[in-house]
């Protein structure tokens, strides 16, 4: 099992921005506390988002009715 601490961030929930940490657990978030922890890699007020995907694309209109031929 391995762990990694990430701490002193601003982290953005789904209703929220707290300052806090997140401990990953075997690559997984594991906990999301909030106040300042001495632990782990100090982000120094860094934010911490969600993953984002990037849906952008010049020719989504060629994906739903492509031409003919």
């Amino acid at each position: 099992m391995t762990e990694h601490a990430l701490s002193n961030a601003r982290i953005v929930l789904e209703d929220d921005i707290i300052l806090g940490s997140v401990l990953i657990r075997d690559g997984k978030i594991a906990d999301i506390s909030e106040g300042a922890s001495k632990t782990g890699e100090d982000l120094e007020g860094d934010f911490l988002i969600p993953g984002l995907v990037e849906l952008h694309t010049d020719h989504l209109e060629q994906h739903y009715s492509p031409r003919p031929g």
